[in-house]
């Protein structure tokens, strides 16, 4: 069994909802990234290619009944530097000039049962599978930055 942890890269509908689709949709749109939190909350991020790779080596290494974490554990990384990060790298891929801004959220219960923190612990996938993930955040969020470019629209299924 996988569990998945935070992934994120092409393919993902940029109306998914998730942060880095919203921040990327900002990013294209030529928007400010609007922060509907204080940012703190600390998140990894494991790029599509990596998790594709932990899921193969489940279903050809795992154990019957076993689950494992597949993203990464580090760099683990605030909504505010992930934002900041977003932006920089958005400068270089979109020529992008906008900033971060923080609003409040319109939803009284935005972010009521968000935990501070998600961060996997992988080791049984590294010892049991042979998982490394290797794919930086800078690097990932760079790959999916100039996919999202070419792929804007978001089809419906």
């Amino acid at each position: 069994m996988a569990r998945p942890f935070n992934n994120y890269g092409p393919g993902m509908k940029i109306t998914d909802g998730r942060v880095i689709a919203d921040f990327s949709r900002d990013l294209i749109e030529g928007r400010d990234i609007r922060m509907l939190s204080d940012g703190s909350p600390t998140r990894t991020f494991c790029y599509v290619a990596d998790a594709v790779v932990g899921y193969y080596k489940i279903l050809v290494r795992g154990s019957q009944g076993e689950a494992y974490n597949i993203g990464v554990e580090e760099p683990e990384i605030s909504m505010l530097e992930l934002a900041e990060l977003g932006a920089r790298l958005g400068r270089d891929v979109l020529g992008y000039k906008g900033r971060v801004v923080r609003h409040e959220s319109s939803e009284d219960d935005y972010l009521v049962d968000n935990p501070n923190r998600r961060c996997p612990i992988i080791a049984k996938a590294r010892d049991e599978l042979g998982y490394n993930p290797r794919i930086s955040l800078e690097e990932g969020l760079w790959r999916a930055l100039v996919w999202y470019r070419e792929h804007q629209r978001a089809e419906e299924s």
